[in-house]
């Protein structure tokens, strides 16, 4: 920028952060005038100086760029604005959220007693212990956790025990492995041009032919491409960035079905997170692509237990730098088949007709 006796700096938008507010109090001491637009009031500029001419007026717009004709510009109507000033007093470090409030979120996952995990399950959370909002990234507490063997090797107790988790967007895979590496995928031959350098394509992810979550909210795909990177950057998986184990999972977390899409595409990180109950009954070790599509779940911020009632080494076989928290809940029990759940009372109710029968004798 070639500095005049008339030069002028015009800056929209206003300051995001104090390294840009730094910058124009730079110009402001060079022989620049400085001026910064606010049209929308809704949002905060960073600038302060003494020095500074602050004007304030009572009409906001939303003006995203320069204009030049009049349809660049937004003006809201006087029950917008007022909404947007109730926004800033209810949702701002208030410990209330608005519906999708967030959009980027880092898993923590909690360390908890067997029996904490059926308390937890259903809770909202922001109800959770550790939950935290910091610089609009939400850290969401969620369940990481492998159950071995059956209290008491009551059976029905324990498939009453499972039906109870099933709740709204829970899925369940009744058997190992889920994907195999013979498994077709669209992107496993591309997968060698979406990481090169030490790092990942994200754009020539996004632009590909074969990337199939283009439909999805742009936020959400940034949340699945930052939970990819990390799981590479953090080599959650063994092998990673030594014999190209990277490349099997960006294939495998590049190919998730349809359903749970969906379920990534409407979670509110301060509301109920979806569930995924993984049950390995037989002695089949679960695949590599399982245990990348289960850690990938986790730290998208998914609620992971295995039920594997027989206690073998499954799916830590392949798992690094990530805490899974094994519950050693009685006698280790083999050759069981899954049953079908819809015919498999709650815990409720079989506690109610226990009592029953305790009341009749």
């Amino acid at each position: 920028m070639e500095i005049s006796g008339n030069t002028c700096f015009i800056y929209l938008g206003g300051c995001k952060d104090d390294t840009e507010a730094m910058f124009l109090r730079f110009l402001s001491r060079l022989p620049v005038d400085v001026l910064v637009l606010v049209p929308n009031r809704n949002r905060t500029c960073m600038l302060k100086d003494s020095g500074l001419l602050e004007l304030k007026y009572d009409t906001s717009m939303v003006v995203e760029r320069f204009p030049v004709s009049d349809t660049a510009v937004s003006m809201g109507t006087a029950a917008y604005h007022a909404e947007r000033e109730l926004d800033s007093i209810l949702y701002q470090d208030s410990g209330l959220y608005r519906s999708m409030q967030h959009q980027k979120a880092s898993s923590v996952v909690l360390g908890t007693m067997y029996e904490e995990i059926r308390i937890l399950w259903d809770k909202e959370l922001k109800y959770r212990p550790n939950f935290s909002v910091v610089d609009a990234v939400v850290n969401i507490p969620v369940i990481f956790a492998k159950v071995s063997g059956v209290k008491n090797r009551d059976m029905p107790t324990y498939w009453s025990d499972i039906k109870d988790l099933m709740i709204q967007d829970t899925d369940i895979i009744k058997k190992a492995p889920y994907i195999k590496s013979t498994s077709p995928n669209p992107i496993k031959p591309f997968a060698t041009e979406f990481f090169k350098n030490g790092k990942l394509q994200r754009g020539a992810i996004k632009k590909h032919k074969c990337y199939q979550y283009g439909f999805l909210r742009e936020e959400v795909q940034e949340h699945i491409l930052d939970k990819l990177e990390m799981m590479i950057e953090q080599r959650i998986i063994k092998g990673i960035l030594e014999n190209g184990v990277e490349y099997t999972v960006i294939s495998t977390a590049l190919n998730l079905q349809k359903d749970m899409l969906r379920m990534i595409q409407k979670f509110d990180f301060t509301k109920t997170n979806p569930k995924l109950i993984y049950i390995n009954t037989k002695e089949e070790i679960i695949s590599l692509e399982d245990s990348i599509f289960t850690a990938f779940l986790s730290l998208i911020g998914f609620d992971v237990v295995f039920f594997v009632p027989t206690g073998y080494q499954s799916v830590e076989k392949y798992f690094h730098n990530i805490p899974l928290k094994e519950h050693q809940i009685g006698e280790y029990v083999y050759d069981l088949e899954v049953p079908d759940f819809t015919n498999v009372p709650s815990s409720n109710s079989r506690q109610s007709w226990k009592s029953l029968f305790k009341r009749g004798r």
